[in-house]
């Protein structure tokens, strides 16, 4: 199937409930696979997030679907609701809130924020008004046991098996807890898609803040993921 094709089938809704036939990545020997996916709601879960406001019209191409394939393959059915908030949650002003994911930052500017809303849109969203970039997150229980690196193995397996070349990990911190990242080539008949993968855990929660740009975009974009990154409060 190639690019034009698979950006069609997605938007015609073909691929959905594939991420219940994902198998899990390899175990190592010795090691343990990664937990099933947590089912959604259950006690504690938050309020519903608020409606999704109509959204600006915004440019976006068929690699960049290509390229958050793998994202939206590991988001679904794979929430957890995570927040630690008692009273001030300590979001600033205009800050965007993620209730089901547990954290709040700052939208960079000329970009708008989408909550996650069930299993029909399982990620947030900080899309570029103006361009094709987009910045998704998620989060995942993990069990007891797994760690950053196993999650780190995790995700670049579906990145490979989407068709991406994985590259090498730099260690960064998010909200003073450990965080890997590391860069993801695809590259298709439409073009040359780069995407950064940042991942951390908490309290044994595992978070994937993933972006995603044509390549002549990147560089600038990954600013504004920087300034995410540094804004990222856990609530």
């Amino acid at each position: 199937m190639g690019f034009d094709e698979l950006g069609e089938a997605i938007a015609e809704g073909a691929l959905e409930g594939a991420a219940s036939s994902i198998p899990p990545p390899p175990v190592p020997s010795g090691g343990s696979p990664m937990p099933p996916p947590p089912g959604t709601g259950g006690e504690g879960e938050g309020p519903p997030p608020p409606e999704e406001p109509e959204q600006p019209q915004r440019r976006a191409t068929v690699p960049i679907v290509i390229a958050l394939l793998a994202t939206v393959l590991v988001g679904v059915g794979a929430f957890a609701v995570v927040s630690w908030a008692s009273g001030d949650t300590g979001c600033g002003p205009g800050d965007f809130e993620s209730v089901r994911f547990g954290y709040c930052a700052r939208t960079p500017a000329g970009w708008i924020a989408a909550a996650a809303r069930g299993e029909d849109s399982p990620l947030d969203r900080f899309l570029l008004q103006d361009g094709a970039a987009t910045m998704t997150v998620t989060a995942v229980s993990l069990t007891k046991g797994q760690d950053l690196a196993r999650f780190e193995q995790f995700v670049r397996g579906y990145d490979e098996d989407a068709g991406g070349r994985t590259g090498a990990a730099s260690a960064l911190e998010v909200d003073g807890v450990e965080a890997v990242a590391f860069d993801v080539i695809v590259e298709g008949v439409d073009g040359t898609v780069r995407s950064r993968e940042v991942l951390f855990l908490r309290d044994g929660v595992a978070w994937r803040v993933t972006l995603a740009d044509e390549e002549v975009g990147f560089e600038a974009s990954l600013r504004r993921l920087d300034e995410l990154l540094d804004s990222w409060h856990f609530v």
